[in-house]
């Protein structure tokens, strides 16, 4: 099948979709993505919705598909649920011309949603720039615009939320004090999400405030601690995650078992091995993933 194949059947609601199809759109070329735009915007919402909620799946199933140029289309879309969606696609997206668009809509789209969504995606490229992997020009405009949102009075919960775990690759005394306030907050989900981006800092000041909450009454919290802990990768908190491969909730087992095996050493291996024994299957799955991280970590070259 063609790329113009597919086009002609786009808005044919009565055709069921087929994966295999959707493919055709994968890697588009700047001409393809021309003659992809009349065609997208002539189909009836309902098709633009399944379609892009597809192309999600898809790339989130295999990371060698590319429909950075779908989602770019679909950005501009009239219909709220196709630019969430869109957004979403681009979370791994390191596409640098994708950031002024993203930029643009946490700045001015009208829905919250949407504005979360894009907050999550730029945090891959609040990363980058962290990383020295985008020009300096390019991540004070991401830092800049992530806490224009934050610092907004009205701004919706779930928006900030998203925007402080992105800020949070930035590690500057100002990105510090957004942790902190949401920390400090009293708000359940601010303080998940102020955890979550004590993680992401990668910075191991808060690892005192994030093993603070490890019994925490509200399972989300301590999925969270779990999961910082794994990206502090500090070896010390070994024990204290072996402690949450016990935890009443299997994500947070899960989370745990993930975490030893980014903070590696012989306690979480020989911990990991254990689960190995007794845990359920998915315990037991991602105590063998935790272990191939460790052998990795170990000797690059063993695979």
């Amino acid at each position: 099948m063609t790329l113009q194949d597919f086009l002609a059947d786009l808005d044919s609601e009565d055709k069921p979709l087929k994966y295999s199809r959707l493919l055709q759109v994968s890697g588009l070329s700047s001409e393809e993505t021309d003659e992809f735009k009349p065609a997208w915007a002539s189909a009836h919402p309902t098709r633009r919705r399944e379609i892009v909620d597809k192309l999600v799946e898809l790339c989130e199933d295999n990371l060698e598909l590319d429909f950075t140029r779908v989602f770019s289309v679909c950005l501009e879309d009239s219909d709220d649920d196709v630019r969430e969606k869109a957004a979403r696609g681009l979370w791994e997206c390191d596409d640098r011309s994708i950031i002024p668009p993203l930029i643009g809509l946490l700045s001015d789209d009208p829905s919250p949603k949407v504005r979360a969504a894009v907050s999550t995606s730029l945090g891959r490229f609040a990363a980058m720039a962290q990383n020295g992997k985008l020009l300096a020009r390019e991540g004070d405009r991401i830092q800049e615009a992530l806490i224009a949102v934050i610092d907004r009075q009205d701004e919706e919960l779930e928006v900030k939320r998203r925007a402080i775990e992105a800020v949070a690759s930035f590690n500057l005394p100002d990105v510090d004090q957004i942790i902190r306030n949401a920390y400090t907050s009293g708000d359940l989900k601010l303080m998940q999400s102020s955890i979550y981006a004590m993680g992401q800092s990668f910075n191991s000041q808060w690892l005192s405030d994030v093993l603070r909450e490890i019994d925490h009454e509200d399972a989300s919290i301590r999925y969270e601690v779990a999961s910082a802990c794994g990206k502090l990768g500090d070896e010390s908190t070994a024990p204290d995650l072996i402690r949450l491969l016990q935890d009443e909730d299997l994500h947070v087992q899960l989370a745990a078992a993930s975490s030893l095996g980014d903070v590696g050493g012989q306690l979480a291996r020989r911990a990991l091995y254990q689960c190995l024994k007794i845990g359920d299957e998915a315990l037991v799955d991602s105590a063998r993933q935790a272990l191939a991280q460790i052998e990795f970590s170990d000797d690059p070259l063993s695979l």
